[in-house]
Order: structure tokens, then sequence, then C-alpha cells
């Protein structure tokens, strides 16, 4: 029995699978812990992806066997455009790796909509071309509304991106319709790529684009079979 972990910035997204592929999953690994599900003890293999150290201390307590996945040089065809690869983040190179695998010798740009934003680029040859971090949708929003006195909304969205008719809307679509004309931008700079999305807010976000999308939640998990896969 295998798990496989996401260790993002703000929760621990599970994977349990056996040979026959994947039977059960989560959002929140730490929700369930305490309970110590029936499964727990019987993991044999664990597989983790991690961005945050102190949850990968937490990680190696409960199971000692866990093993971390590192951005590479170079991985199934796929190659870093980072001076120290091992620089980057383990889950941009683990979703490149997904959909490079998935799909190869094909174009991709690559999303991932959570606590920050990322878009990395990855060429029909496999040559990772670059990126860009930026903050997520609740950073800009929160950013925004601290910044400044006179601007108030509320912390639920309303997704869309057409110009807004209250305080409200002209948050919230404003950043949305920003984040989707970057992502579109690009993609007329490379009409042929493959959009692939993921993180908390992929869903809003590929609701706003006009281009087809594969919608991918566990697309970092993705990642970690191909990374392991020998």
């Amino acid at each position: 029995m295998r798990l496989e972990l996401d260790v993002g910035n703000t929760r621990i997204k599970w994977r349990l699978c056996d040979h026959r592929g994947s039977y059960e999953s989560g959002l929140d690994l730490k929700a369930i812990a305490k309970e110590k599900p029936s499964w727990w003890s019987l993991v044999e293999t664990v597989w983790v992806s991690c961005v945050h150290e102190e949850q990968k201390n937490w990680i190696k307590e409960q199971f000692p066997q866990a093993q971390f996945a590192h951005s590479q040089v170079s991985q199934h065809g796929l190659s870093n455009s980072y001076e120290d690869p091992h620089k980057m983040g383990v889950d941009r190179w683990l979703s490149m790796l997904a959909a490079w695998t998935t799909k190869p010798d094909e174009a991709h740009i690559i999303v991932d909509a959570g606590t920050a934003i990322t878009i990395d680029f990855v060429d029909a040859f496999g040559r990772h071309v670059g990126g860009y971090i930026c903050p997520g949708f609740d950073m800009m929003k929160n950013g925004l509304l601290s910044g400044t006195s006179n601007v108030h909304a509320q912390q639920q969205w309303q997704v869309g991106r057409a110009p807004g008719h209250s305080t409200q809307q002209c948050v919230d679509h404003g950043i949305q319709d920003m984040v989707v004309s970057w992502i579109e931008r690009h993609h007329n700079l490379q009409p042929t790529a493959n959009i692939w999305m993921t993180g908390g807010n992929a869903q809003a976000l590929a609701s706003l684009l006009t281009e087809p999308v594969t919608l991918t939640p566990d697309l970092v998990l993705d990642g970690v079979q191909a990374y392991f896969s020998k």
C-alpha cells in the first residue's frame, strides 16, 4: 500500500494507492491524523512532494519510510531551466513532469492557482523555458484591502471578469481578469500548447478561460508517481 502526499503551504493533500490504483484521497492529512484510520499502519511506501519544511518534519515523524522528491536537472526527457535546478519548488517540477509524461513531445503551459499562482512553460522538446510566481487570489485581495482605506469587499469571491458594478465586483473581477488575461497572452504566444490547471482556485480560473483547459486537481500527485516510476 502506497501513500502519496502533496504538501503545500496550507495543507497536506493525500492519495492512497494499491496495485490496482488510487482508491482513497483527501485534502488534509493532518485532519485525520489523530484518528489514525485503519490503513495508516498498513502503508508501506510514502512518496512526497513537500514545499514546507515544518510539515516535512511532521511527515518524517509519522512515516519514517517517506521518500521525498526533489527538482532535477532533467528527468524523463524534461529539462530544467534553473541554473541551480534544486532551487525550483518541487511542486512546480512535478506538475511539469506530470504534464510532459502524459503528453510528451508537445508544448505545455502549467498553471497552479493556489496560495501563490505559478505558471511554467515547457516546449515541445521538453525544455522548461521559464515561468512566473505571483501572489494568489486571496493574497492579492488581502493585500489590496489592507493597503487601502476606502476599498471594502467581502472575503467570498464573485466569479467573473466583466467590469464591475460594485466595489466587490470591481475587486474580484479585476483580479480574476488580470490573471486570465495573463494566461491568455502567453497562450497566444504559443497557441498549440496544452493548458494544465491545478490548485485550489483552478476550477474558478478555468471557467473564465475561453481556451480549452485540462483541469487536474491531482497534477502534483500525478507528478509524484512519474518521478518515482522507473
